[in-house]
């Protein structure tokens, strides 16, 4: 399975590049990410990388905010439409989503399609009963 590191983080100059900035004196390779704004000057970063449980013990004993969570990693069609196919079979699964984003992986034209649910192991039991391919990490990490 992939994993998800998530900062919380100050909006402030400079505090995304500090993170950037650590990952990179690791060699850790940030594959997607995403940067919400969650209330009164302070936000959520959310990093998928190559090496998930390394940059979490690096960010943590660093002194910030951080988890690791599970990520359900689906490969979907890079094409108009593929997105919405993928989404009605996951809908047709019962699957509540709480959190989503994309990955693409050029060199093979894969899209991924990220997911965050409450119960992982219940969504895959579902996902893989109505015959919906989930992808290792090797393949979400590009390694």
């Amino acid at each position: 399975m992939a994993f998800e590191i998530s900062v919380f983080l100050e909006n402030k100059i400079n505090h995304l590049e500090k993170i950037t900035g650590l990952l990179k004196s690791a060699s850790i390779n940030i594959r997607s990410l995403t940067l919400n704004s969650i209330m009164n000057g302070w936000g959520v970063l959310n990093l998928l990388v190559d090496q998930p449980e390394k940059a979490y013990q690096l960010l943590a004993e660093s002194g910030h905010s951080v988890t690791m969570q599970e990520l359900i990693a689906l490969e979907m069609k890079d094409e108009a439409g593929g997105l919405d196919e993928l989404l009605v079979k996951i809908a047709r699964a019962g699957i509540h989503i709480e959190s989503v984003y994309t990955r693409l992986i050029a060199e093979s034209n894969m899209a991924i399609l990220l997911l965050e649910v409450h119960d992982v192991l219940e969504a895959v039991r579902r996902l893989e009963i109505n015959k919906v391919k989930i992808l290792d990490d090797k393949v979400v990490y590009g390694k």
